[in-house]
C-alpha cells in the first residue's frame, strides 16, 4: 500500500516538472522568437479575415450553388460559380443603391446635426456636477485633438490601408477557390490523414461542417432579424428616420454575440438624452436599455436555439472567455469567429468521448455470447 502511494506521488511529481519544464522551453521560445511570432501572427491574421469573409459568403450562397446542382441540374461548377457572383453583385448593387445610400445619409446627418447636440447635453449635464466634470477635462486633455494628430504613425495608417486593400482583393478570390474547388479542397484535406484515421477525419470535418454551417447561416438570419425589429422599436420610441440607422448597428453588431448589441446600444441611448420627444420622454434612455436587454433575452434564449439548434449552444461564459482567448490570439477575426471554433472543439470531444464510450460498451454479438454462456450454466 505504502508502494503504491509513493509511485503515485512520485508520477505526480513527474508530471509537474515536465509542465513546468514545457512552460519555461514555451517562455524562451516566446523570449527569443517574440519579433517572429509576433509577425506571424500578423501575416496569419491578415490572411485569416479575407479567409473567414469567404467562408462566411460560401455558407451563405450555398443554398443558392445546391438548387443549381440539385434542381436546375447545372453540373459544371465554373458556371455555377460565375451564377453565384453575378447573384451576389446584383444583390450587393440593390443594397447599395438603396439601403447603403439612406444609412450612409443618416450617419451624415448624425454627425452633423445630432451628435454637436449630444456632447452639448453631455457637458451641461457634467457641468452641473463638478467631479465628473474633472474626470470629464482629465480625459479631454489626455485625448486632445491636436496631440493625437502629431501622434499618428504614418506607417501605421499605410499598413491600414494595405491591410483593408488586401482583404477588399483576397476575398473574392477566396471564395472563387471556395466554391470551385470545395471538393478537390475538401478530399485533399482527407489525404493528409493516415488511411486509419482517415474515418475519424471525415466524422470529425463532417460534425465541423455542421457546426459552421448552423451558425454562419443562423448568425445571418438573427442579424436580419434584430436589424428590423429594433429598427421598428426605435420607431415605435420616435427616433423617426434615426431608426433605420440605429436598427442596422443593432444587427451589424450582433455578429458578436452579447456583447456586440450593447456596444451599439450607445449611440441611441446617448441620442435620447436629447431627445424629450422620445417616447418615455426623460425616462427614455432607461426605456431603450430595457428594450435591448430583453430582445438580448428572447434572441438568446428563444431565437437563437429555434434557429441554430444546440450545435452552438454554449454557456454565456464558455462564450466570453473564448472571445477573451481567440480576440487576443487574432483580434477581431478570432472575437467573430470564438463560437463556431469553440463549437467545433466542443464536437471534437463529444466524438473521442463517443470512442471512448463505444470501446467500453459491448457489441451485440458480445452480448449475446455472454447470454448463450448464461443459458449453458443454468442448463448444467
Amino acid at each position: 500500500m505504502q508502494d503504491k502511494t509513493l509511485n503515485k506521488k512520485i508520477k505526480i511529481l513527474i508530471n509537474l516538472a515536465i509542465t513546468v519544464l514545457a512552460l519555461s522551453i514555451i517562455y524562451l521560445i516566446r523570449l527569443i522568437f517574440s519579433d517572429f511570432i509576433t509577425r506571424f501572427f500578423q501575416a496569419f491574421t491578415s490572411i485569416l479575415l479575407p479567409f473567414a469573409i469567404a467562408l462566411f459568403i460560401s455558407y451563405l450562397v450555398a443554398p443558392i450553388f445546391k438548387v443549381l446542382e440539385t434542381k436546375i441540374k447545372l453540373k459544371n461548377r465554373l458556371i455555377n460559380t460565375g451564377l453565384v457572383y453575378g447573384i451576389i453583385l446584383v444583390i450587393l448593387f440593390f443594397f447599395f443603391r438603396f439601403a447603403g445610400v439612406l444609412l450612409y445619409e443618416q450617419g451624415i446627418l448624425f454627425v452633423e446635426n445630432d451628435w454637436p447636440n449630444i456632447l452639448e447635453t453631455i457637458e451641461l449635464f457634467l457641468a452641473n456636477n463638478p467631479v465628473l466634470y474633472d474626470a470629464y477635462q482629465a480625459l479631454g486633455d489626455l485625448f486632445d485633438i491636436n496631440s493625437i494628430g502629431q501622434s499618428i504613425n504614418i506607417v501605421g495608417v499605410f499598413q491600414s490601408i494595405t491591410s483593408i486593400v488586401i482583404t477588399v482583393v483576397l476575398v473574392p478570390v477566396f471564395l472563387f477557390f471556395i466554391l470551385n474547388d470545395r471538393t478537390n479542397i475538401y478530399e485533399g484535406l482527407i489525404r493528409l490523414f493516415p488511411e486509419k484515421y482517415r474515418k475519424h477525419a471525415i466524422a470529425l470535418t463532417g460534425r465541423a461542417h455542421r457546426v459552421i454551417e448552423v451558425y454562419f447561416n443562423g448568425r445571418f438570419v438573427t442579424m436580419f432579424v434584430m436589424a428590423i425589429a429594433f429598427t421598428i422599436a426605435f420607431f415605435i420610441f420616435g427616433f423617426k428616420e434615426r431608426s433605420f440607422l440605429f436598427g442596422f448597428m443593432m444587427g451589424f453588431f450582433d455578429v458578436v454575440p452579447y456583447v456586440g448589441p450593447f456596444i451599439a446600444m450607445v449611440l441611441p441611448v446617448v441620442y435620447s438624452l436629447t431627445d424629450e420627444t422620445l417616447l418615455f420622454g426623460e425616462y427614455a434612455p432607461i426605456a431603450v436599455v430595457i428594450m435591448v436587454s430583453v430582445g438580448q433575452l428572447i434572441q438568446n434564449n428563444v431565437a437563437q436555439p429555434f434557429i441554430m439548434g444546440k450545435e452552438t449552444k454554449l454557456h454565456p461564459l464558455l462564450v466570453l472567455s473564448s472571445f477573451v482567448f481567440f480576440g487576443y490570439l487574432f483580434g477581431v477575426v478570432g472575437i467573430i469567429l470564438a463560437i463556431p471554433i469553440t463549437g467545433m472543439i466542443r464536437t471534437s470531444f463529444h466524438y473521442l468521448k463517443e470512442l471512448h464510450d463505444d470501446k467500453l460498451s459491448l457489441s451485440k454479438a458480445e452480448k449475446e455470447k455472454i447470454r448463450e454462456e448464461d443459458d449453458n450454466e443454468l442448463r448444467d
